[in-house]
């Protein structure tokens, strides 16, 4: 449906999409997830036309759009702050698209739109409403209406719930999804929220610095990222990272603490890959579990603090001299300095070269 073939574009010197290739599916919500700065709006706005690329191609539906002007590309988009027009009310503001010289819809046509998408976004009662007394769940509400209403081919979004509180992301995430799917539409989605990416997503795209590292589901992301890059990124908290080095068999913490041995074919498909000692283990913190378990691998650290995240404590200890990030639902009676025992298995190891973050194991 949408093909961005090989993007680059630069700012004076700085470079913010680099080479970048993807595919959006017709009917699927591709999700662009990255920190600020990587490059993701720059990306939405070079599929908008907002911006011409250096290089590349953009093609809806195999056809090159690449000089098409914004208005002529079939598009809809919700900036990140909004953009409503303070001069209309609500009902006004979702109205201009349908009511602009490229689309002349009939008034009875608009209002039966309407009628539609404000009951489905529960905004029924602010038509009337100046956009300047809404809320920010509201506002958030009224936007997605308005792009939703032109019934676009494609529908792009720019960080779209980043600046609403927690309680507010969760209803919209699970409304933005009930939309998607009672429209039938295809959304192009950015953000740096990895909650809201794993959310809404059928696929996901990692970017950073401008590259796109890895395309896949959010539950393959999850378990196979290719890079440590997106190892982190994908998972939140972030992956613990332990620099290590193969000594034999083992793979060894500060240089001399074995951390876990491998097995003979391990160590084989290392060595297809690099002859390097060196390697980053990266391990995620809802793999670790307090207290030992005799099937797993056991170590112990010094508690430094804990958090609590709702259900939620991500627990902060002091491993060998280095912070590892543990998260658990359970109760965790521990003071500071006190030790606690935790375990993983080994399968929940990733293990990434040192030299490009590329995974080996």
């Amino acid at each position: 449906m949408l093909k961005l073939q090989n993007i680059s574009k630069s700012f004076g010197d700085i470079q913010a999409v680099k080479n970048l290739s993807l595919e959006i599916n017709e009917g699927e919500i591709f999700v662009l997830l990255g920190p600020t700065g990587a490059g993701k709006t720059t990306t939405l706005k070079i599929t908008a036309g907002l911006i011409k690329p250096d290089e590349g191609k953009v093609f809806m539906d195999k056809t090159d759009v690449s000089e098409v002007p914004p208005a002529f590309r079939d598009i809809s988009f919700v900036f990140e702050n909004y953009n409503l027009f303070p001069i209309y009310n609500v009902y006004d503001n979702i109205a201009f698209a349908l009511r602009s010289k490229l689309l002349r819809k009939e008034e009875s046509e608009i209002k039966k739109r309407i009628q539609t998408i404000s009951k489905d976004l529960h905004i029924e009662g602010l038509m009337e409403r100046p956009t300047s007394t809404l809320s920010g769940g509201e506002t958030q509400r009224v936007a997605l209406a308005r792009a939703l209403v032109r019934q676009a081919h494609l529908n792009l979004f720019d960080e779209p719930l980043s600046n609403l509180d927690l309680k507010l992301r969760e209803e919209l995430r699970v409304e933005f999804k009930e939309l998607h799917k009672k429209y039938k539409s295809t959304a192009f989605y950015v953000t740096h929220d990895n909650d809201s990416a794993l959310s809404v997503a059928d696929r996901i795209g990692i970017i950073s610095e401008g590259v796109l590292h890895q395309i896949d589901t959010p539950d393959n992301l999850l378990e196979n990222p290719d890079s440590l890059t997106v190892a982190m990124l994908i998972n939140y908290p972030a992956v613990n990272v332990l620099d290590c080095s193969l000594e034999g068999k083992s793979l060894n913490i500060n240089g001399k603490t074995s951390f876990v041995e491998l097995t003979s074919s391990e160590i084989d498909r290392i060595k297809e890959i690099t002859d390097e000692k060196n390697f980053q283990i990266g391990l995620k913190p809802r793999s670790i579990k307090p207290d030992k378990d005799k099937s797993k691998l056991n170590f112990s650290g010094k508690v430094l603090h804990i958090e609590y995240q709702g259900y939620n404590k991500v627990v902060n200890l002091d491993f060998l001299g280095l912070t590892v990030r543990m998260v658990t639902n359970e109760t965790v009676h521990k003071e500071y300095g006190e030790m606690l025992d935790f375990n993983f298995s080994k399968k929940d190891l990733f293990l990434f070269r040192k030299s490009n973050g590329k995974r080996v194991l």
